[in-house]
């Protein structure tokens, strides 16, 4: 079945399964984490990373250690181009992936009210702190562009040739391009009306 109660799609698993390769085996896994991801995500599991993701759910998985060696065979796969795995082995990393990823729905429906709210504040405090610290980088970028443009006597001589540049593209350039563009646009309305009028005759 490529829908299961989780609500994923294993199409992409069971068809790399299906080629009997190592590398589709690989990519049975690859494919894998992507749904274990999936799931950390639609769970709102707090963490900038799958790892802390899995950190901070891992009090609640029956096999953690299974799921550890599941991952540190996609971390060998990621880093080791010539790593080779068996199907049987295969099947053992993607079961220590589905055990974690049961694990983890069945202990988010036994959560109570408060804990819901609780993980989905984190989760989004979680978001908040990561977009923030992009927000304040680039805050900081635009604050030590205008002081060095303003403040530095190099940053003066970029600024006017900047404007001068700026000025002549708008003046210069677009303008004319403009002017052309126009120009030619009525011409050819003129012509097109010549024709037709010629036509009728």
């Amino acid at each position: 079945m490529t829908e299961n109660k989780l609500g994923l799609n294993w199409s992409a698993v069971e068809r790399a399964l299906a080629e009997g390769t190592f590398s589709g085996y690989k990519i049975g896994i690859l494919e894998t984490e992507k749904l274990m991801q999936e799931v950390l995500r639609n769970k709102s599991i707090p963490g900038s990373t799958p790892e802390r993701k899995i950190k901070y759910i891992k009090k609640y998985l029956s096999l953690p250690d299974k799921l550890e060696y599941s991952r540190n065979v996609y971390e060998r796969i990621i880093h080791e181009p010539h790593f080779e795995i068996s199907r049987e082995e295969t099947k053992h990393v993607i079961s220590g992936y589905w055990q974690a990823m049961l694990d983890i729905e069945e202990a988010v429906q036994s959560f109570s009210l408060w804990e819901k709210i609780t993980l989905r504040a984190r989760y989004i405090f979680g978001l908040f702190l990561k977009n923030l610290k992009i927000v304040a980088a680039v805050l900081f970028g635009v604050l030590a562009l205008i002081w060095f443009l303003g403040e530095t006597s190099w940053g003066q001589k970029v600024a006017r040739f900047v404007v001068t540049l700026n000025h002549f593209f708008i003046f210069k350039i677009l303008l004319w391009t403009a002017i052309i563009l126009g120009t030619l646009i009525i011409i050819a309305i003129i012509l097109y009306f010549i024709l037709r009028s010629k036509r009728k005759f």
